[in-house]
């Protein structure tokens, strides 16, 4: 059967698989962790008053400190006790066994302990003593002796005294057995207030413990226990919880009651703490000693300005800040105020800026940032074997931020620097950049540009292939858009050149041939040649627009690179620019208007094309089609296809037959899909 807690509360436990997959405001408060089996409650009124006051990401913070510990123990115990009937109905006592501790010499004697008397030498013994209601114990020979009240070391002293009366040369020990038990009562703002029948080795804290604890409406620093009508002591848990202190943890006697008020002042210590909770303070409490209860500040807790939020008369709510880093370095108390139930400690993150480094970039063998020494210079960041063989050393370039925040770049020579030269080894200023570029070789070079880690112009080799280039310019920055890449190659542009004058040289004859036939036709020789100049002059207009030379290579991170199809060798004035990762879908054409409509994934031709309005009366939506990053065009079923971040939809303007424009578009497209003709370009030419 399902086990249940002792006493009329009977609370079913819920396991909890980790705090990491809780119900938020369902695990325990910080500081007990590993606590896997915990009853799950809601938040507590204190709890859900200071959420409100801060933000979602510290919503996890507010726990009330050190009441988790105890619903622990309560799952702990339910979960350990033997299955059946006869544990479903024990007391709560029964699962706070405690037999197997050690007895003291000063352990009080009372009804019911237990005692084994061993003698041995002249006279060998084992006597089973009890000590009665009366108080006593009887011995043979001996009689009875009132034990009740007495140490366990008293209580040793008189046996042997009265065992001597009767006997001579013999030893004795003297041990416990079973313990009594004794009654004692848990009342006030307790998880299960009622009787309970303990150990007589019991101490307060495990009458807490027993009992389930206080509720997070009860005390935890004023625990009260009451013997024969005065008040004996006044615990305080805090002391056990936060330094382990248990001298006031006094043991207990039958008809002790343990008595829980209601929970004093409360303030949280949230933010970049150690152990951000809610506190009980007691007494006057400054922030800088609630900041101690939670452990301190963290490592990355900003000091120089801590913020108290307080409610104010009931009626309105304020916000002070104060520098609790003054209070440490010099005693100024105006800096510790003292809290008031209900306050609100936050301590905020350090700047996660490193400020004292420098940084350097470019063609380094090791670049990034470095610790800022004063009077550090140029010559000192940058020994010789530091730079990359192609690294440029008549130029590099020193970028620092103002004060105004605007930058100022300062040109200098390396060589210089290292020749001591004072106007080009310069001193160094905190988060100054040196940048280095690469030296342009004639006949041994390639340029890369864009989101890489080392743009510039590099020197090659014979053999050299572009997984080589990538490694060298450091690989790909977080923004980069590798399958927008433009590669472009000089034999390549030279090669489409050629075709396309020959492209030209033979559309002119067909335009003039195509006069000649239509010579004397339905619209006449003049509204021909009016139409077929417009036509010469757009075509050259794209011709000289075109971007020629590109390669269409699908670019992967240097590792993926090597050893495919793609990796291709370089060559002398080959270019690779790799563009920013794209937001948008570019629509342009026959649109009512046209724009760069932001990419939503799984989005078809359709959604973009109606973001800009819609196709126009003059538009042909049946031929759209998906111009690539890559310079890949794609016309079949374009439709029906997926469109991805950085592609161009293209709706092209309706043409009639009869005017025998399908030819020259046909071709003029064949040429866009494999140039990549700009989109600009391409907005021009179907406009006209």
């Amino acid at each position: 059967g399902t086990l249940q807690t002792p006493q009329s509360a009977q609370r079913s436990l819920q396991l909890a698989p980790s705090a990491s997959r809780a119900i938020p405001g369902q695990f325990p408060a910080p500081g007990f962790a590993g606590i896997d089996c915990i009853p799950s409650e809601p938040l507590s009124p204190i709890e859900a008053s200071f959420e409100r006051q801060v933000p979602l990401e510290l919503s996890a913070q507010v726990r009330q400190f050190g009441y988790a510990i105890f619903a622990a123990s309560a799952g702990a115990s339910a979960l350990a006790t033997p299955a059946g009937a006869a544990a479903l109905a024990a007391p709560a006592g029964a699962f706070a066994s405690i037999e197997d501790i050690p007895v003291g010499p000063s352990y009080v004697l009372g009804v019911g302990d237990e005692m084994t008397i061993y003698i041995w030498g002249r006279v060998e013994s084992v006597l089973p003593v009890k000590v009665d209601r009366n108080g006593e114990i009887y011995i043979p020979t001996i009689g009875k002796l009132s034990v009740w009240g007495l140490s366990f070391e008293k209580a040793e002293e008189l046996i042997r005294d009265h065992l001597a009366r009767v006997y001579a040369g013999f030893r004795t020990s003297i041990t416990l057995g079973r313990l009594r038990t004794i009654r004692v009562y848990v009342v006030g703002e307790v998880a299960q207030p009622g009787a309970y029948n303990l150990s007589s080795l019991s101490t307060l804290t495990h009458a807490l413990f027993a009992s389930g604890g206080p509720t997070k409406q009860g005390t935890l620093r004023r625990i009260i226990l009451q013997r024969d009508g005065r008040r004996l002591t006044e615990f305080d848990f805090y002391d056990f919880l936060m330094r382990g202190d248990k001298s006031k943890d006094v043991r207990l006697e039958s008809d002790d009651t343990i008595f829980i008020p209601p929970i004093g002042p409360v303030a949280a210590a949230l933010g970049d703490v150690k152990r951000p909770a809610i506190y009980e303070i007691k007494g006057e409490t400054r922030a800088a000693d609630l900041l101690t209860m939670a452990g301190g500040a963290a490592p990355g807790g900003y000091l120089l300005r801590v913020q108290l939020q307080r409610f104010e008369g009931n009626a309105t709510r304020i916000v002070k800040d104060f520098n609790l880093a003054d209070f440490y370095q010099r005693a100024a108390a105006e800096e510790n105020p003292a809290l008031q139930d209900g306050d609100l400690l936050r301590v905020f993150p350090i700047d996660s800026r490193v400020y004292n480094v420098v940084f350097i970039e470019g063609f380094v063998r090791h670049p990034g940032y470095y610790e800022f020494r004063p009077g550090l210079r140029v010559a000192d960041l940058l020994p010789r074997n530091e730079l990359l063989p192609e690294a440029f050393v008549d130029r590099a370039e020193l970028v620092r931020l103002k004060l105004d925040q605007s930058t100022e770049v300062i040109p200098f020579s390396i060589k210089d620097a290292w020749a001591g030269k004072p106007e080009a080894n310069l001193e160094l200023h905190p988060l100054d950049r040196v940048v280095i570029g690469s030296e342009f070789r004639p006949g041994s070079s390639v340029q890369i540009a864009g989101q890489v880690r080392r743009p510039g112009r590099y020197a090659i080799s014979e053999g050299e292939r572009l997984s080589s280039l990538l490694e060298r310019a450091g690989g790909f920055m977080p923004e980069a858009f590798p399958k927008g890449a433009v590669f472009t190659r000089e034999t390549v542009r030279q090669n489409e050149r050629i075709q396309m004058e020959r492209f030209i040289q033979s559309m002119d004859q067909t335009l003039l041939a195509e006069e000649a036939a239509y010579a004397g036709g339905e619209y006449g020789v003049g509204n021909l040649a009016a139409a077929n100049t417009l036509r010469q002059s757009l075509l050259r207009s794209l011709a000289s627009t075109l971007m020629l030379g590109r390669l269409s290579v699908q670019l992967e991170p240097a590792d993926r690179l090597r050893g495919t199809p793609n990796d291709i060798l370089l060559e002398d004035g080959d270019s690779l620019t790799v563009p920013q990762y794209p937001t948008s879908i570019t629509v342009i054409g026959a649109v009512r208007n046209s724009a760069a409509v932001l990419y939503k994934p799984d989005e078809t031709i359709d959604y973009y094309i109606g973001r800009a309005g819609g196709v126009r009366q003059e538009g042909d939506v049946s031929q759209a089609y998906i111009l690539k990053p890559d310079g890949s065009a794609i016309f079949s079923f374009a439709k029906m296809r997926k469109v991805d971040a950085g592609d161009a939809v293209v709706v092209p303007l309706s043409l009639e037959a009869k005017i025998r424009w399908a030819p020259f578009i046909k071709d003029l497209v064949t040429i866009v899909a494999q140039a990549a003709i700009p989109i600009g370009v391409i907005w021009g030419m179907m406009r006209q």
